[in-house]
């Protein structure tokens, strides 16, 4: 028996997951662009702090009409025209002379860098069964980060041998993506594109914020993201502060890794059957808990034990919130709300890191530690508060039964 059956995950679902690794294995992050324009002396340094804040402007941007565009156009549609538009971007900062260029591609760096993603929860949505939807998600998760943890390491090899080739894999890395994605399933067709339908979608970009259960989930999302991206941000900072080496701090992140890989087909099976809300509790328990023993800690045991218990957390949240915003979309609007979440992960991404860096750098990392222990409580307490709000109950949901374990989705073709 295959892996798709034992999985009971269809084969199309491989082509999106190994587009995924592929694309994020070539993916520049902004700090290697960071590292090619100084070396190279494209811009002065006066415009890298710009160029960084436009390339999160871009993410944001591609989280708030991403799902839109999806949902619009359709999801392979979307994912298919990102690519030459990532691809003519990285030629163009080999070309590009000016800060002017650079600060206009960093946007459009960041923009395409993101905007597949809502497209890719839809596409996942309408390929996997409704009760394989969380397992599927949480596979595809890993690809992403398996992508995200190895083209870091390729790229410092490659900005190290010869800089303009960083450009030439992202290109090469998005016209895989683009070739492994065409021979998905087409879209269902979406009729005419026309005035009408466009202001409907403009409309849809609002209507998760309508209702306020989601309101509560995207609010505490933001929160936890602010927890949980201390791992780019404070954590490193604070494991070298206490005299970690380079080679020690990357084996405990390591850690995370392989245990979200072991993981991550395991725990949707064990959740099955709880109340939808509950995993996202127990999520921002182990979160808060995992990066609050980083403050006890003082040497790579206690730091390597406070992750394995956020990765545990890391683990249970990112398919079962998947599983929660999409069980309470229209059909036909996964991709929207799926949107809706990475905006407020996204923000998080860009507010979270740089104000708990502030804060530990100011206050010292205990009292930071201390400080993200009581958020990521507070945001497990607002968990808790989902089903007293109207809105908190899944489209699917019927007398008895889990949204856990059957959401509702868009109809597969």
């Amino acid at each position: 028996m295959g892996l798709s059956a034992r999985l009971g995950i269809p084969g199309a679902f491989w082509l999106l997951w190994w587009g995924q690794v592929v694309n994020r294995l070539g993916m520049l992050v902004p700090a290697f662009v960071v590292l090619y324009v100084r070396q190279e002396g494209v811009v002065s340094p006066s415009v890298i702090p710009v160029m960084v804040g436009l390339f999160g402007s871009g993410v944001l941007l591609s989280s708030a009409v991403g799902g839109v565009l999806a949902d619009v156009l359709g999801n392979r549609r979307v994912i298919l025209g990102a690519q030459p538009v990532a691809m003519i971007t990285a030629v163009g900062f080999v070309l590009a002379q000016r800060g002017w260029m650079v600060c206009g591609l960093a946007l459009l760096a960041g923009f395409v860098s993101m905007v597949d993603r809502p497209a890719s929860a839809g596409a996942i949505a309408r390929l996997v069964p409704a009760d394989r939807f969380a397992r599927a998600y949480g596979i595809h998760m890993v690809g992403f980060n398996v992508g995200m943890s190895v083209g870091p390491v390729v790229a410092g090899f490659v900005l190290a041998f010869w800089p303009p080739l960083l450009f030439v894999v992202w290109a090469g890395c998005a016209l895989i993506y683009a070739g492994l994605v065409w021979w998905l399933p087409a879209d269902e067709s979406t009729g005419t594109v026309g005035a009408s339908k466009g202001y409907a979608a403009l409309v849809g970009l609002i209507e998760p914020f309508r209702r306020p259960a989601l309101v509560l989930f995207l609010v505490l999302t933001f929160l936890l993201g602010c927890v949980y991206l201390q791992m780019n941000s404070s954590l490193p900072v604070d494991m070298r502060t206490s005299g970690l080496d380079p080679t020690h701090i990357g084996a405990i992140l390591a850690v995370n890794a392989v245990l979200a890989i072991v993981l991550v087909g395991v725990l949707p099976r064990v959740l099955a059957g709880w109340r939808d809300h509950t995993p996202l509790v127990l999520a921002a328990v182990l979160v808060a808990v995992g990066f609050g023993l980083n403050g006890l800690a003082s040497g790579m045991g206690m730091f390597m034990t406070a992750t394995v218990v956020w990765t545990l957390g890391e683990v249970v949240w990112a398919p079962m919130s998947a599983a929660f915003i999409a069980g309470r979309a229209p059909a036909g609007r996964v991709a929207t709300y799926q949107g809706s979440y990475f905006l407020a992960w996204n923000a998080a991404f860009v507010v979270g890191g740089p104000l708990g860096l502030a804060l530990g750098q100011s206050y010292g990392f205990t009292t930071l530690w201390s400080v993200v222990l009581v958020v990521g409580l507070v945001t497990a307490a607002g968990f808790l508060a989902l089903p007293l709000l109207s809105g908190s109950t899944s489209n699917s949901s019927r007398s008895g039964e889990s949204v856990v374990e059957e959401p509702q989705y868009a109809e597969t073709s």
